[in-house]
Parts: C-alpha cells; sequence; structure tokens
C-alpha cells in the first residue's frame, strides 16, 4: 500500500516534470528570445530523478530494459540541452542565443512522450 502511494506520487512529479518542459516550448517554439529554459531545466530534473525512482519501484516487474535504456538516454539528451541553454542565458543575460537549446529540449521530450506511450 505505502509503495503504491509512493509510486502514485511519483507519477504526478513525473508529469509535472513533463509539463514543465513540453508546455512552455509548445507556448513559445515561435519566439526569438525570452525562452523559459529555467522552467525547461526544472523539468528535465524532474523527470529524470522521477523516471530513475519509478524504475527502481518497477524494476521486479520489467521484462526487458531496452525501453527504460531509450527513454533515459533521451531524458539526459533533454536534460544536458536545457542545461546548456540555461548556462548561455546566464552567461549572456538574456536568452537570445538559448534558441536551439529550448528547441532540442523541448523536441526531445516530444519524442520521450511518444517512445513512453508507442514503445
Amino acid at each position: 500500500m505505502t509503495m503504491e502511494i509512493l509510486y502514485s506520487f511519483l507519477v504526478v512529479g513525473h508529469f509535472i516534470g513533463l509539463a514543465a518542459i513540453v508546455g512552455p516550448f509548445l507556448v513559445q517554439m515561435r519566439r526569438n528570445s525570452d525562452f523559459a529554459i529555467g522552467a525547461v531545466l526544472g523539468g528535465a530534473i524532474t523527470q529524470l530523478v522521477t523516471g530513475i525512482a519509478l524504475t527502481g519501484i518497477a524494476a521486479s516487474q520489467i521484462e526487458d530494459y531496452t525501453k527504460i535504456f531509450v527513454k533515459l538516454g533521451l531524458a539526459l539528451l533533454v536534460f544536458v540541452a536545457a542545461l546548456l541553454g540555461w548556462l548561455r542565458a546566464r552567461k549572456s543575460g538574456n536568452t537570445r542565443g538559448v534558441k536551439p537549446f529550448f528547441h532540442a529540449a523541448g523536441g526531445l521530450a516530444l519524442v520521450n512522450t511518444v517512445v513512453a506511450v508507442f514503445a
């Protein structure tokens, strides 16, 4: 019972992390500056932590880890893109040069969602 509650809270956190990445991406994808890269970075960190925790809890029920490794690889790429974008924004003082990192993080998060649903 306790593990089920923990698992449910982690799933909610995982969805919130996804929303923090995909929401700003879909709303701001046509912009050239003022990206919410901090939210994307926070979402990427949340996705990584909750995804690893969810895998740990469900490890005894997982037969094939291929999907998990693909999703982890994509999540790491999302995190790296968001981190590089955040560092660039912090260094330059604006988010104008963040666009490629913002788009990479958002696009890869969408790909990761497709893998989660269809694989």
